[in-house]
């Protein structure tokens, strides 16, 4: 079984890193969740959870990040090439947001950069 903990090594955390992947990265709306991925050549992925203060009050903001960290913390082997992503979420939910549905979005979409790298 891969290693599945979310340690600071796979979260991304310069500015400079940051903004590069916002200048050079690609941008993929995914429904409540937007994305924002560029190639890197660090040995693994790298992630960037970011929740604007209109979605919600602090406990819906916390709630969407532990979906989407813990999401991220069970998918990301199926990365096979690493990438610096960058996970947005910018608008309000229109009805509670569920780990199944968070879990759909992020599976497909970490699937698609894995055969378009193939």
């Amino acid at each position: 079984m891969p290693d599945q903990s979310f340690p600071k090594a796979v979260r991304l955390r310069r500015r400079r890193e940051i903004r590069r992947v916002f200048a050079e990265g690609i941008f993929r709306p995914l429904g409540l969740v937007s994305v924002k991925s560029a190639p890197t050549e660090h040995e693994s992925s790298r992630f960037l959870i970011s929740i604007k203060r209109k979605v919600g009050t602090a406990p819906e903001r916390n709630r969407i990040k532990r979906l989407l960290r813990e999401t991220i913390r069970r998918e990301r082997h199926r990365l096979t090439h690493p990438h610096d992503i960058c996970f947005m979420v910018t608008q309000r939910p229109e009805r509670p947001v569920t780990l199944d549905y968070v879990h759909r979005l992020i599976r497909r979409y970490f699937q698609e950069l894995a055969e378009n790298r193939a």
